[in-house]
């Protein structure tokens, strides 16, 4: 059984930032109903993605801003352990932080 692989990169739009990209399988956002993942997460993930949004109409110092970005960046990466975690063994999470 192959991999599937998924990316987690923010885009415009209340979306679920969770994009399939397994060979064969149809290429896009997944649907937060269809994704497997727990309303818990789901929520999370569409609270990331609209942060992203937010940096970048952001007027706030660029250092304070880079504090921010570090922090969402970390959370990125948490949030793709947890989507492994929930989605099981055969899932590889890649993440990117440009749509």
């Amino acid at each position: 059984m192959s991999r599937r692989l998924l990316r987690l990169s923010p885009d415009y739009g209340n979306i679920l930032p969770v994009w399939e990209e397994t060979p064969g399988l149809e290429a896009g956002d997944l649907d937060p109903e269809d994704s497997g993942l727990s309303d818990g997460l789901v929520q999370e993930l569409l609270a990331w993605n609209t942060r992203w949004e937010e940096f970048l109409y952001s007027s706030m110092p660029e250092d304070e801003l880079e504090k921010h970005r570090d922090a969402w960046e970390r959370e990125g990466r948490s949030l793709a352990k947890r989507i492994e975690l929930e989605l099981g063994r055969e899932i590889d999470v890649h993440v990117t932080y440009k749509p």
